[in-house]
């Protein structure tokens, strides 16, 4: 994933990332991040190379779910992981962390895909 300047990997697919924030019942909110009628991201390879001083791998190129395109909110809604509505609500309290772990090119060698995902427009 690609947002806010940075390269991140989530700990499950983007179509089943959840909103980290706690319900008016106090459980944890059901709702995707990647929400219908919101703007997405676009599937594109870029390279894998080292982003602020990280070691470089070989020339290669990985696919990558960039949302630089996005406005900076939107950047920062899937940064901190909340669906539309508890992104609304800034008082909202989380009730798990967010899944994101900066990338690191050899660190996460093992997640690296050359080939783009096939969906159609090239969208999740």
């Amino acid at each position: 994933m690609q947002l806010l300047l940075g390269r991140y990997i989530a700990d499950r697919p983007i179509e089943d990332i959840r909103c980290v924030a706690q319900t008016r019942h106090r459980r944890r909110c059901p709702l995707p991040v990647l929400a219908p009628g919101t703007p997405k991201g676009v599937w594109k390879l870029l390279p894998a190379g080292p982003q602020h001083g990280q070691l470089t791998l070989p020339t290669v190129s990985m696919a990558v779910y960039d949302l630089s395109r996005l406005s900076y909110g939107e950047q920062l809604r899937w940064r901190t992981q909340h669906c539309p509505a508890h992104a609304a609500a800034p008082n909202a309290a989380d009730l798990a962390l967010a899944g994101w772990q900066v990338f690191d090119p050899l660190l996460h060698a093992a997640h690296i895909r050359t080939r783009l995902p096939h969906a159609p427009g090239g969208q999740v």
